[in-house]
């Protein structure tokens, strides 16, 4: 009888086996299919030329970018506005066809056509405007910034222009912070995905027309700056919350905007669409040159690989350290709870209800920008705690129940003995129950390991954010996102094969204490 017990599930683990792999595999073949067709993409011409050809068309946008207005005054029967993270994602978007144009700025756009085939400039312009560094409203540290800039040479701004925006990439390097720095430090939040105003280069290092900007007028003014690279969505709520000084990055200068920060303008900018390319007869390049020149850019060029490696580092710590924290605060609740005081347990449930009914992404947010505003708090250690909160409710909740779920006769069978409240919980109670919640708490932590995937939004360069900007400097897909998915897969498999190898043990040792003949 036990052999046909553990036949059937050695079979089921075979299975569970077959389908694991199976889904990974075909996961890679959506990738495949999906993101392999702009590969092959030849440069030609825009496929629009009119506006009046993009009426009922999808345009994207990046995230926070208020120019629905702007593309409505050209194209009034658009057919629909989708909203982007990036401008890899619009190009991704873009180029498998969920989207017909998206909107950007001109340095960006000029960019991102010359590296890719399949995309092109739309011939017509939308409007001139310029381009910005962001300041809180009213912060009289505006003026001192301006001072500074004024007193960059029209020279040196027209050569930093060229350098940043031309296709030399050996002479794209910003200047040490080799001043004194005798007025301190300032924080500047960037947006890191925009080349070439501001981008991640070589060693993970932040570089761009925008940053070599902000380091000269930094340097009239005799003060240090540490640049944090971010969503563009972040960028002003960073400096409307006195996080950073100030905000750079691509940012183009609108009404809107000059309502809710002030700018110091530092170079002519306009709005253009990147619409798809026509095919035209230029000469295809191969499949397989296409794919090894995107391994290369990928993983080769600037040891990107290190990036991705560090980012992993940083989700194995995350993850490891939340989950930890977060199982102790499931432990300590339990505990407290079990003293019967209402107070306690009537915070213990606020608590509870507040970490299950808010969105992970929302509490690392409002903690971030919120909460420890003030506080001189890495981004990773603020990921940390909102994450070991959000796990510490789950386990709770888990152990809680477990716990319920123990005969009440144990418990007074030990209190009739003579053991005290805390022994006979400690000693009876909760052995017994391990074996309800761990399972449970497994597959939550597979589940926390995945949900660290969004600490991106609060500036954290984990795996996923990594990720994301080696493809804003390849503008291709296929290589972060499916080594992203195959290491996320590799990370759950394992810590699932661990926590089965320590059940394993745990039921080994608990059949050595058992005494022999009884069963």
């Amino acid at each position: 009888m036990r052999s046909n017990i553990n036949k059937r599930r050695c079979d089921r683990h075979q299975q569970n086996e077959r389908i694991r792999s199976l889904s990974f595999f075909l996961t890679v073949f959506l990738l495949l299919s999906v993101i392999f067709p702009p590969l092959c993409a030849a440069a030609s011409e825009p496929q629009y030329h009119s506006f009046d050809e993009l009426s009922g068309k999808k345009v994207g946008m990046i995230t926070g970018a208020p120019f629905e207005e702007l593309v409505r005054s050209r194209i009034p029967d658009v057919g629909e506005i989708q909203y982007f993270s990036s401008a890899p994602d619009m190009s991704v978007a873009l180029l498998n066809g969920r989207i017909d144009a998206y909107l950007m700025n001109n340095a960006v756009g000029s960019l991102i056509a010359n590296r890719n085939d399949g995309i092109e400039l739309f011939p017509e312009s939308l409007g001139d405007t310029d381009f910005g560094i962001a300041f809180a409203k009213n912060s009289p540290e505006r003026a001192k910034w301006q001072t500074a800039f004024d007193s960059i040479p029209q020279d040196t701004r027209l050569m930093l222009w060229d350098k940043w925006t031309g296709a030399d990439d050996s002479i794209k390097t910003i200047p040490e912070q080799s001043w004194q720095g005798a007025n301190g430090t300032v924080k500047a939040a960037v947006c890191d995905t925009l080349e070439p105003m501001c981008y991640v280069g070589a060693d993970g290092q932040l570089i761009g027309f925008d940053i070599e900007m902000i380091l000269l007028m930094a340097e009239k003014l005799d003060v240090h700056v540490e640049f944090t690279g971010m969503e563009f969505s972040s960028l002003m709520t960073e400096v409307d919350s006195g996080r950073a000084l100030l905000g750079a990055g691509s940012i183009v200068v609108t009404e809107e905007r000059e309502k809710s920060v002030d700018f110091v303008n530092y170079a002519p900018a306009s709005f253009v669409l990147m619409v798809r390319s026509e095919s035209g007869d230029s000469q295809k390049t191969g499949f397989f040159e296409k794919l090894s020149g995107s391994f290369e850019r990928t993983f080769i060029t600037d040891n990107r690989w290190k990036m991705l490696l560090s980012g992993l580092g940083v989700t194995v710590i995350t993850a490891a350290a939340s989950g930890a924290l977060g199982t102790l605060i499931g432990f300590c609740l339990v505990f407290l709870r079990r003293r019967n005081n209402k107070a306690i347990n009537g915070l213990i449930s606020v608590y509870s209800d507040l970490m299950s009914g808010i969105p992970a992404v929302v509490i690392l947010m409002v903690l971030y920008y919120v909460i420890f505003t003030k506080a001189d708090l890495p981004a990773e250690a603020v990921a940390i705690c909102g994450f070991s909160l959000i796990f510490g409710a789950r386990s709770f909740g888990v152990i809680q129940n477990a716990v319920n779920a123990v005969d009440s006769g144990q418990r007074e069978a030990a209190l009739a003995l003579g053991f005290t409240e805390a022994r006979t919980f400690r000693e009876i109670i909760l052995p017994q129950s391990r074996s309800i919640y761990f399972p449970i708490l497994r597959t939550q932590l597979v589940m926390l390991l995945k949900e660290t995937s969004i600490a991106g939004y609060i500036t954290v360069l984990d795996l996923t954010r990594a990720g994301d900007l080696i493809r804003s400097r390849t503008m291709e897909a296929f290589f972060p996102l499916l080594v992203t998915a195959a290491v996320y897969f590799i990370l759950t498999n394992l810590i699932t094969k661990l926590f089965e190898l320590i059940d394993i043990r745990h039921l080994a040792m608990r059949s050595r204490r058992r005494i022999k003949g009884v069963d």
